[in-house]
């Protein structure tokens, strides 16, 4: 498959087991038998720390520097001797203060198509303080990016897609949706799985100074619902996809996504970020972020960046999809 043919593994510094190769081994495995070529990268990042005692003790840095990149270059070709038998992979360990960033333009460089790294749990004050590599990922990465969980059986199980019908005159959100069914499909094909849509309505609330003869918020509200499931049917009819498997509800997004993905119990979970910076990431959060932890399966995120790189410099006007 062509747009899965080049795949960048995040390979996690001092652990025995990595999802993400594994995921990228099993998608190398069934491309195989579909006669498709694939190719993996495994990148290595080594973070670099301010107060690394053995750091600020050694005399030469660089040379200490060189040392370790060169003893877990070592590991690393040594763990995929073991783990990746039969299949060439290509390693390459980072030395980098912000290796989102690094990762992203070795991506760009060797014309990597997906990017997977393995989940991490992260508290409050992880995301808080510090910008973890899963974080940078999600803000910085050109491509889509997969966080890869610890699961075994990915194939013929269900794709879910998390749209947004929101705004039918946004150009750029019809854009993701439909970018978004392009990557699921492509998924869906190697997995052999059937497709879901999924579409969380988020509940509005009227400002409270509205005193309207005849104004009724209730009814505005399910208004609002009924155009956005009636945007998600005609979308899945454009695409031939079953009115059955198009679910929506009303509620809060994070917990009506999470609700919906339960409830089909997908092997994979697309959806798009708006991948917020600086101090409104803290106090609005990127949707995505929140619920990567609680699902229970691959979640595959498309960044803006993912998204327009993709969008003809010509846009029309209208609406797409």
């Amino acid at each position: 498959m062509k747009d899965c043919s080049n795949i960048l593994v995040i390979i996690e510094p001092a652990q025995v087991r990595q999802p993400a190769l594994m995921r990228a081994i099993s998608l190398y495995n069934i491309a195989k038998n579909k006669n498709h070529e694939v190719k993996i990268t495994a990148v290595l990042p080594i973070e670099k720390e301010t107060f690394n005692i053995a750091s600020v003790l050694a005399v030469d840095k660089k040379q200490y520097h060189e040392e370790l990149v060169k003893k877990q270059s070592r590991w690393l070709k040594a763990y995929l001797s073991i783990n990746a038998i039969d299949i060439k992979i290509d390693s390459k360990v980072i030395f980098s203060k912000t290796p989102g960033k690094d990762i992203a333009q070795i991506a760009k460089q060797i014309g990597a198509s997906l990017l997977i790294k393995s989940n991490e749990i992260h508290s409050i004050l992880d995301n808080l303080f510090f910008t973890s590599l899963d974080t940078q990922m999600l803000r910085h990465a050109p491509i889509p990016v997969c966080i890869a969980k610890d699961i075994l059986n990915t194939h013929k199980r269900p794709v879910a897609i998390a749209m947004d019908f929101s705004d039918p005159n946004d150009v750029l959100l019809n854009y993701t949706n439909l970018r978004l069914l392009r990557e699921a499909q492509k998924y869906a094909l190697l997995t052999d799985g059937e497709i879901y849509l999924i579409n969380a309505i988020a509940p509005v609330v009227p400002p409270v100074a509205v005193d309207l003869p005849g104004f009724n918020p209730e009814q505005l509200c399910s208004q609002i619902a009924c155009q956005s499931k009636y945007s998600m049917i005609e979308f899945a009819k454009r695409h031939k996809l079953k009115e059955s498997n198009c679910l929506s509800k009303e509620g809060p997004l994070d917990e009506i996504i999470l609700s919906l993905v339960n409830s089909i119990n997908p092997s994979a979970l697309f959806i798009g970020t708006s991948a917020r910076k600086g101090i409104s990431s803290y106090f609005i959060g990127n949707l995505c972020e929140d619920i990567l932890d609680n699902a229970q399966c691959d979640v595959f995120v498309l960044t803006p960046k993912s998204v327009i790189r993709k969008i003809p410099t010509t846009a029309p006007s209208k609406s797409i999809c």
